[in-house]
């Protein structure tokens, strides 16, 4: 009786190959991955290597070696460290920009819902601190910062935006002045968040509680917004008037 093995047909050429193969210890044989995910696996495995030492330890080759393949499998992929960066970074965009998907879709009322969006921004800086200084400042090179890291990030900021423009559109400001509420709601949000991860605040004689300050900070600025444009246009500084002779 003849064993189902057997009655596969083989070709003797491919033999020796697969004695090959079979010959490799565990640890050399390259992992198997489906359409599109070793490039996933390389971007996770990256950030977290990222998260773990910083850029001076990720590399190509210490990322090839950490998910068992070639040298060469990962510069199929990336053209090098730097593009490797920027896909990392366009994870923790994409990651704000489910949260803040999440919070939209809970259909708060215009207030609380712009406050959620702006703490999403500071908890996210403050649980990936470095994740976040890479998605922020200066490290990528600006071909990779202007294409779909850029594109990636506008994601997350029109969530956000539109959030304030329903804010702002409820308490009576103009269209034309949207953009301007939106980028300082930003500066307010990314300020907290650069001056806390760099440990400028809470000042050390303060003695503030960093949570309460945080939500101080926020609410105070949607307190501006609330409170409409004519409150806004009565405290700004006026030009001094002329002197009489």
């Amino acid at each position: 009786m003849t064993s189902k093995a057997s009655q596969i047909p083989t070709r003797s050429a491919s033999q020796p190959a697969a004695r090959k193969l079979r010959a490799l210890p565990p640890q050399l044989r390259e992992p198997t991955y489906e359409r599109g995910g070793l490039r996933n696996a390389l971007v996770e495995e990256g950030r977290r290597m990222f998260e773990e030492n910083g850029a001076s330890e990720l590399s190509l080759r210490a990322l090839a070696r950490r998910l068992g393949v070639s040298e060469a499998a990962p510069s199929r992929h990336f053209k090098g460290k730097e593009e490797l960066l920027a896909a990392i970074a366009i994870s923790g965009f994409k990651e704000l920009a489910e949260q803040r998907m999440e919070i939209s879709a809970r259909h708060l009322p215009a207030l609380p819902k712009a406050r959620e969006m702006m703490l999403s921004y500071v908890r996210f800086a403050q649980m990936h601190a470095g994740l976040f200084d890479l998605m922020t400042g200066p490290r990528l090179l600006q071909e990779f910062v202007r294409g779909d890291v850029e594109a990636t990030s506008n994601i997350s900021y029109s969530y956000f935006s539109d959030s304030v423009f329903e804010l702002a559109l409820e308490s009576g400001w103009d269209s034309e002045q949207l953009h301007y509420l939106s980028h300082a709601a930003w500066s307010t949000e990314h300020g907290v968040a650069a001056l806390l991860l760099g440990g400028r605040i809470p000042r050390t004689d303060s003695d503030l509680d960093p949570q309460r300050m945080i939500e101080f900070s926020i609410d105070l600025f949607l307190a501006a917004v609330v409170s409409g444009p004519e409150k806004f246009e009565q405290t700004r500084m006026q030009p001094p008037s002329p002197r009489r002779s």
